[in-house]
């Protein structure tokens, strides 16, 4: 996935534009994706990338998950 990409499903899930991707945000990506079974499981891997312990996502921290 490239940059423009990455940045496009970034913004995607980020519903609300604020710049960063909450619990709530990244469970109803997962839930649009299919991944309902297995949805706490999914977000709690994905929000291990949260490098500053913020409750979030930012961009960065996105992009490290999803390399």
């Amino acid at each position: 996935m490239n940059e423009v990409e990455l940045r496009a499903l970034f913004d995607e899930i980020d519903t609300d534009g604020d710049g960063r991707i909450s619990v709530v945000e990244l469970a109803e990506g997962f839930k649009a994706e299919g991944a309902q079974e297995r949805l706490a499981e999914e977000v709690e891997k994905a929000m291990a990338a949260d490098a500053n312990h913020d409750g979030v996502l930012d961009f960065e921290e996105f992009r490290t998950l999803l390399k």
